[in-house]
């Protein structure tokens, strides 16, 4: 150290090996700082993807165990099965044309409806999944297959096919 003027002055030898680390160090933890908001980012908009999917086939669901179930012929059980897959992907059992699904991208054939049967034909459980769901984030799709997924105990009533709406 030099004096000058009665005060201790640092020598300017070790000011040129100084300069450029406050940079290098802004830009490192800037990376990691940008990478840690990014992958908050994704995984928050993947979980609120997911629990739309779960509030949506819960809907359904609900709305397959206490609606009736049709008897009548396989065509009559399909058509139940399709206002089902509407319900979960449009909210409504019958959908006007310009209705957009409740979770972007999702379509009927997504939804997987299965009933649990007993020996007498009589639906015991309604069972609702989604299937090949496939949601982008930033940097990476996440599909979902066979969840979410929910069974409900079906309290409804068996109808035959004419007396459906």
């Amino acid at each position: 150290m030099r004096r000058e003027r009665g005060h201790a002055m640092p020598e300017r030898s070790d000011a040129p090996r100084e300069r450029g680390h406050a940079m290098l160090e802004l830009a490192i933890s800037a990376g990691v700082m940008v990478s840690c908001l990014v992958g908050t980012f994704q995984f928050g908009y993947t979980f609120y993807t997911y629990n739309q999917l779960v509030t949506a086939v819960g809907n359904g669901a609900r709305y397959a165990a206490q609606s009736a179930y049709r008897t009548g012929s396989a065509q009559d059980v399909e058509r139940g099965n399709a206002a089902i897959r509407n319900m979960v992907v449009y909210g409504d059992p019958q959908p006007s044309p310009a209705a957009a699904p409740v979770v972007p991208k999702l379509t009927p054939a997504q939804v997987e409806v299965r009933w649990d049967l007993a020996g007498d034909g009589v639906p015991l459980n309604v069972n609702i999944a989604i299937k090949g769901y496939t949601t982008d984030a930033i940097f990476r799709s996440f599909t979902f297959d066979g969840r979410p997924s929910v069974q409900f105990p079906y309290v409804g009533k068996i109808a035959s096919a004419e007396h459906q709406p």
